[in-house]
């Protein structure tokens, strides 16, 4: 390992450690569950114990372990999902329904029974890295489609222009950005005003004109 990539490492695990996490434990009350919680505390992490688990996380949470037991069939948590914080399961055995329900549930690691001090700094350390990069990944993604969207509505709005005043796409162009600063609003609100004003024309087109016969007729007595 390089020295910059270790001291990123190092900084990245100090992080953890000097943030003192607000950390919510959903274990059942046993050695487990007491040995988890306490060697959590040692991390200098503030932690509180629940069991059941609660159907709302307290506030201002950064991390959530959560045990899986036999008993339980597909948990459903109301917290659990791309906004929740992150998770980590606690299984009893490498059993293949209990590594497909932590996946299902979005789980960011895995610990196993009985609980070791051994390797719970790293689970956590890579579990908060992993949740911060599914973040990353999702603004990212979300951010590509809204730029894709708008250039989709731009083009839209470009060609009703176009086709209205028979003018280039660069004149189209213009049109719009001047709008959008004389309405002091965005080139993209501007688009979607002009989009929904090209609808409405259609609509009006395509509705049947009135017979001029048929507008002062009289019915037959």
């Amino acid at each position: 390992m390089t020295p910059q990539r270790e001291s990123r490492q190092r900084s990245l695990t100090g992080s953890v450690l000097n943030r003192g996490l607000s950390v919510v434990v959903f274990h059942p009350d046993d050695n487990d569950g007491a040995t988890l919680t306490n060697h959590l505390k040692r991390m200098g992490f503030q932690v509180a114990a629940f069991w059941p688990p609660l159907e709302v996380l307290p506030d201002k949470v950064d991390l959530v372990f959560r045990a899986l037991i036999p008993e339980e069939q597909a948990p459903r948590d109301a917290w659990l999902g791309p906004d929740g914080p992150p998770l980590i399961s606690i299984i009893s055995y490498e059993n293949p329904t209990f590594i497909d329900q932590a996946l299902k549930m979005g789980s960011n690691a895995i610990i196993t029974t009985p609980i070791r001090a051994s390797g719970l700094l790293a689970t956590v350390v890579f579990a908060m890295q992993n949740a911060r990069q599914n973040r990353q990944m999702t603004e990212r993604i979300a951010s590509l489609e809204q730029k894709v969207s708008g250039a989709r509505h731009l083009n839209e709005a470009k060609s009703i222009l176009m086709a209205m005043h028979q003018i280039s796409e660069a004149e189209a162009y213009e049109i719009l950005r001047g709008q959008a600063m004389a309405k002091r609003v965005s080139v993209d609100d501007m688009c979607h005003s002009i989009i929904q004003a090209g609808e409405l024309l259609k609509v009006k087109r395509a509705l049947p004109k009135p017979c001029p016969d048929d507008t002062h007729s009289q019915p037959d007595l």
